[in-house]
């Protein structure tokens, strides 16, 4: 018999490709850790999920398609001064690749991502913010939202 997992609800933020901004509770049993999540090539993201108590009202049905990225967030409120500079010299040493994505819109973010054929192939890839004390917890990227894409460094396991 399988262990029943215990539920939890995350912060999550969706910035749609057509500039709405969608905010709720996203109730997940996996990971436990997000950071967790980066250890493993990402097969699939739901293509759909219900975001409970989305911008303060009801539920609301997401298409990822439609999306430009999910914020996984420590807070809903953000930080709209947070400096773009983005080199982290005091963030902690990970193993993976380190990029940066500028959207379509413009909105450049970095992070790192692991080091798998998936990031490639799939139709999107979870990223680690590379800054420590970003808002972000773990952001899934649309690669149809995607202007340019560069790589900025590897780091591999010893």
């Amino acid at each position: 018999m399988e262990a029943q997992r215990a539920t939890e609800k995350r912060k999550v933020v969706v910035n749609l490709q057509d500039g709405t901004v969608v905010k709720g509770y996203l109730e997940t049993t996996v990971p436990t850790d997000l950071a967790s999540l980066l250890q493993v090539p990402l097969r699939r993201f739901p293509a759909h999920f219900k975001l409970i108590g989305a911008n303060g009202c009801g539920d609301h049905n997401v298409d990822v398609r439609n999306a430009k990225a999910v914020f996984f967030v420590k807070s809903f409120e953000g930080d709209k001064e947070k400096n773009p500079v983005r080199f982290y010299s005091n963030g902690p040493a990970v193993h993976g690749i380190w990029v940066e994505v500028r959207f379509r819109d413009g909105e450049v973010v970095e992070g790192v991502i692991h080091n798998s054929i998936h990031h490639l192939v799939e139709e999107g890839f979870l990223m680690s913010p590379s800054d420590p004390e970003s808002n972000n917890e773990l952001i899934y990227v649309l690669k149809s939202a995607i202007q340019n894409y560069r790589v900025l460094g590897v780091r591999t396991v010893r």
